[in-house]
């Protein structure tokens, strides 16, 4: 392991010395290109008297950006060049403004990402190496097939994967950062410029693969200034969820719990170890009386769902029953030490969460009402299909009235639109909706 982060290193090395090289080339051509004139390095004749060709050459030519006043010695003569073949004589400081200062701007825009990059890596990096022993201890296999734990998949996003856990078939681990020392990473997650989907701080979010055998359910711990983006954007959320009644000593004032499988919810709920883990993702305690360590809960979510992550329901009811059983997890990177200090034990809580989740024997009565459920689920999503087709149908209708109208003459429309007239006031007079 020692050897290959030593040729990393080496070859992070040999690749900014080829950049350097690459740009200090590129100076030079583009210092040859503009400092080259007319003449070439050929001798040139100058015929006829020497005197009056020295005489009209220096008044007749401007000095300018591209030309300069021949210096003629009488016969003939050559112009100097220094080194790379490039006059320096003739170079002036003030030609390369432009240049200086694309190079200055692309300089800073390189130095401000290599920072930005390090930044990033270091802190997914202490996150991960908080945490790397949970992982371990409950999975197989962690990490990549070259063995490493972390993969880059960008300047601010990194990938862990892991496979080879009772419950679990596989988990993929993704730590999305805030740009750092980036004014165009600045603008892209500035909360008032940024596109939509944009994050405002570090997080790190699993997504654990449930093997089939596993009920059908929902189950979620929200924190609460999260709840009502995530409502607005999971109809699993807003529809299958039931508020549970948390029991004494849980942090009710940092998290809301959501399920349509009580049993689970008791079960999870009455392990005295996730809820000192809750505590502790709060920056609290029980009975403290202090502000929280923390702003916000470092736990943003827990959603075990046989759903999809959509705002809305599925076009059809076969979709609602074909979704992979997942367990979402989202938390909030803080890089301060008693944040890492717990960072290990939130992720043990996911692996005790799915320990509950494997091990619950739902009763008859808990399993007719996951159907209940779903079967509400899929009434709401044919109520949505009648009405489109309705909708169909009325568009279809109107589209065959205004063809026969338009193919009418002038009487028969007339006496259509006389019937048509008719119709209503009869229909209306039916419905009491008659008005003289």
């Amino acid at each position: 392991m020692e050897g290959t982060a030593t040729r990393r290193v080496v070859l992070r090395m040999l690749r900014r010395l080829a950049l350097l090289a690459v740009v200090v080339y590129a100076v030079c051509a583009v210092a040859g290109v503009r400092a080259e004139t007319e003449m070439d390095d050929e001798e040139v004749d100058l015929d006829g008297d020497d005197a009056d060709y020295a005489a009209s050459a220096g008044a007749g030519t401007v000095a300018g950006r591209f030309t300069v006043p021949l210096q003629v010695v009488p016969g003939r003569s050559r112009i100097a060049r220094g080194l790379a073949g490039i006059a320096w004589d003739l170079v002036s400081l003030s030609d390369y403004y432009a240049e200086i200062a694309t190079m200055a701007v692309l300089s800073v825009v390189l130095v401000l990402h290599h920072f930005s990059r390090t930044a990033c890596q270091n802190a997914a990096t202490s996150w991960m190496k908080a945490t790397i022993a949970v992982w371990q201890e409950n999975f197989a296999h962690f990490g990549d097939d070259k063995n490493f734990s972390l993969i880059r998949d960008g300047p601010t996003d990194f990938i862990f994967y892991a496979s080879g856990r009772v419950f679990v078939k596989k988990v993929y681990g993704f730590i999305k950062l805030v740009s750092r020392y980036d004014p165009i990473g600045y603008i892209v997650s500035n909360p008032y410029t940024a596109p939509p989907g944009y994050i405002d701080h570090d997080t790190a979010q699993m997504e654990f693969h449930i093997v089939d055998e596993l009920p059908r359910l929902f189950f979620a711990i929200i924190a609460k200034d999260q709840y009502p983006n995530i409502k607005r954007k999971r109809y699993d959320v807003a529809e299958f969820g039931v508020t549970v009644k948390l029991p004494v000593g849980f942090p009710k004032d940092h998290y809301v719990v959501l399920t349509d499988a009580p049993e689970l919810a008791n079960a999870i709920l009455a392990d005295s170890e996730i809820v000192d883990t809750l505590w502790a993702a709060a920056g609290s305690e029980p009975g403290s009386k202090t502000d929280p360590a923390f702003l916000v809960p470092l736990l943003e979510s827990l959603i075990i769902t046989d759903q999809g992550k959509l705002a809305e329901l599925p076009a059809n009811a076969e979709e609602l029953h074909n979704f992979p059983k997942m367990m979402h997890a989202s938390f909030k990177i803080d890089e301060s030490d008693a944040a890492y200090g717990i960072a290990e034990k939130m992720c043990q809580l996911l692996m005790d969460v799915v320990d509950h989740y494997g091990e619950i024997r739902l009763t008859l009565e808990g399993q007719n009402k996951l159907k209940k459920v779903r079967l509400a689920a899929e009434e709401r999503i044919f109520k949505k299909q009648e009405e489109v087709r309705k909708k169909e149908l009325r568009d279809i209708k109107y589209q065959a009235e205004k063809k026969k109208e338009e193919s009418m003459t002038p009487e028969q429309q007339r006496k259509y639109n006389e019937e048509k007239k008719k119709k209503e006031l009869k229909k209306r007079s039916k419905s009491g909706k008659l008005v003289i």
